[in-house]
């Protein structure tokens, strides 16, 4: 009765053991979908086959090493001498010899009986399938790599090719190149990602928010809106329908002096420089947590200068229109507490009493 029990303990105790094992498999999936670098990942498709390789390894050579022990006399460790040496030199040659059927084989191991022919025919075929398996992954990876290395060298050979044929200028063919290599090798933009399509709009709304709410925290009228209790649920509308990304190279302009945009935005820097150059021609430089044209959003706007990228640019876009709209209807439900429409007064009633308007605010820090 106590081996009966004792058994079956065992037999709970390896239950417990596979749970672990399916729980660690868990624990790599989680760890592998963290990872964001592509190099990274890349490595690590080519680690897992070389960490099954190694496990098959092992197993091969344990079986190969137990099966020299029960041939008796004329066991390979016999034959080829290492009787007397220690376990660990005995397991690194058994190691040796299974690493070695995935390729050409070992000389200098080989079987003395029939169970150790029948044995490393086994092994051979086994060898065999694995070796196809694991080149086929490593195959289908590094061609994966390739391709989607390539993308971007043939997306820039054909653009090249069109401008050409229509006869674009070089200088304008090289702005425009420029700019077409910072938007696929730079940061990428929703449109050129097609996975956001299916991604449910719950799921969208969480993510818009996590990306713009930390870039609207900048503005102090904003930082304030979002902590309001009343407006959590307006920012989270505004960032996901009224917000967007821009991509810009060094010399694209985002607007001219005089000109009144159909489509009005104000536009937060979110990484490299521009330069503001207003009526007097004097040049302020814009960068990281520095915005323009915020009377956009506000009142009814003509731009008072010129603000042209000195660099790589990255801005987000707050669309005028689509933040009236969610902000009116917020309002019409909303009697009191905070509201826009006190600080727009307030904004607006400053303009009136300046003389030299412009795009951008001095005191931005």
């Amino acid at each position: 009765m106590g081996l009966s029990k004792l058994a079956r303990i065992s037999r709970i105790a390896r239950v417990v053991r596979l749970l672990r094992l399916v729980r660690m498999q868990e624990v790599i999936a989680n760890i592998t979908e963290r990872i964001q670098s592509d190099q990274i990942h890349f490595v690590m498709q080519i680690c897992k086959p070389l960490i099954l390789l190694l496990f098959f390894g092992h197993v091969i050579a344990c079986g190969w090493w137990g099966v020299g022990l029960e041939s008796g006399e004329s066991a390979w460790i016999d034959e080829a001498g290492y009787t007397d040496q220690g376990l660990e030199t005995q397991y690194l040659v058994s190691l040796h010899w299974s690493l070695a059927q995935f390729s050409t084989g070992m000389g200098e191991v080989t079987s003395s009986s029939a169970g150790e022919q029948m044995y490393a025919v086994f092994v051979c075929v086994v060898s065999f399938m694995v070796s196809l398996v694991m080149t086929s992954v490593l195959t289908s990876n590094l061609t994966q790599k390739y391709i989607i290395g390539g993308a971007g060298a043939r997306q820039l050979s054909t653009l090249k090719k069109y401008l050409k044929q229509n006869n674009v200028p070089k200088n304008l063919t090289k702005r425009v190149c420029r700019n077409a290599k910072h938007a696929i090798s730079g940061d990428l933009t929703p449109d050129t990602v097609d996975l956001l399509g299916v991604i449910s709009e719950p799921l969208k709304i969480e993510m818009h928010f996590e990306i713009y709410s930390r870039i609207l925290a900048w503005h102090p009228f904003f930082h304030d809106y979002l902590t309001d209790s009343t407006g959590g649920q307006v920012m989270r509308r505004v960032c996901h329908q009224a917000m967007s990304m821009l991509l810009l190279a060094s010399g694209d302009v985002v607007f001219s002096s005089g000109e009144e945009p159909s489509d009005p935005k104000m536009y937060i820097v979110v990484s490299g420089q521009l330069g503001y150059l207003d009526s007097y021609g004097e040049t302020t430089v814009l960068h990281e947590r520095m915005w323009a044209a915020e009377a956009a959003i506000w009142t009814q706007w003509k731009h008072r200068g010129t603000l042209t990228a000195t660099s790589d640019v990255k801005l987000a876009l707050l669309d005028a229109e689509t933040f009236q709209y969610i902000c009116k209807r917020q309002m019409k439900k909303q009697k009191k507490g905070f509201t826009p429409k006190r600080y727009a007064s307030e904004f607006v009633e400053e303009m009136n009493n300046v003389d030299d308007l412009t795009d951008i605010c001095t005191d931005q820090t």
